[in-house]
């Protein structure tokens, strides 16, 4: 049945009958489904079903990467900016978040390094940074966006999609620059 709805392109319906089955490698699948779905279209699908997985998402660690990081988007739209950037570290520093996925996560901080309140830490601003470094060191190998599966032709970038990553990393690292300026402003002048 859930092979028979992910084949219909419902991720939603195949998702819940891999958690009724406890199928891990389908999940996980689907999961990277759902993970390359917001990739292309900016949005997750199925919602509810996301915002609701509970205990059900440890049957796969990327199914539990994928509910943990619906639950910092939950998180950014109830402007609970501080609880989401935790979270967003967290999902980097842990190593959960796959990594041809950091690009995307340290896309997503920068609305909370550019906010008016400086939400992340000195700290926190460094652990950013070195998990960029570590996108920029692996930028340029194929297992960096792309996995072992580079040598397949579809999965190469293209010359724009390079530097469209390379113009996101740059901006990334201005915004992480400019958030460690002011975080150290602001715990000095606290102290």
């Amino acid at each position: 049945m859930g092979v028979r709805a992910l084949r219909n392109e419902r991720l939603g319906s195949a998702l819940s009958w891999a958690l009724r089955s406890k199928d891990a490698s389908f999940a996980t699948f689907l999961a990277d489904r759902f993970l390359s779905e917001y990739s292309s279209k900016g949005g997750f699908s199925s919602l509810d079903l996301l915002d609701n997985l509970g205990t059900a998402m440890v049957l796969s660690d990327r199914l539990t990467f994928l509910g943990k990081y619906r639950e910092f988007h939950r998180l950014h739209e109830e402007r609970e900016f501080k609880s989401a950037a935790n979270l967003l570290l967290q999902l980097l520093t842990n190593r959960m978040a796959p990594k041809k996925f950091w690009l995307t996560l340290l896309t997503d901080a920068l609305p909370l390094l550019e906010s008016e309140e400086v939400i992340f830490s000195t700290q926190q601003t460094y652990e950013l940074m070195n998990c960029l470094e570590d996108i920029s060191l692996s930028f340029r190998s194929s297992t960096y966006l792309h996995g072992d599966t580079a040598d397949d032709a579809q999965l190469k970038p293209t010359k724009g999609q390079q530097e469209v990553e390379k113009q996101k990393l740059d901006l990334i690292r201005l915004a992480l620059a400019r958030n460690l300026a002011r975080a150290i402003l602001t715990e000095g002048s606290l102290e």
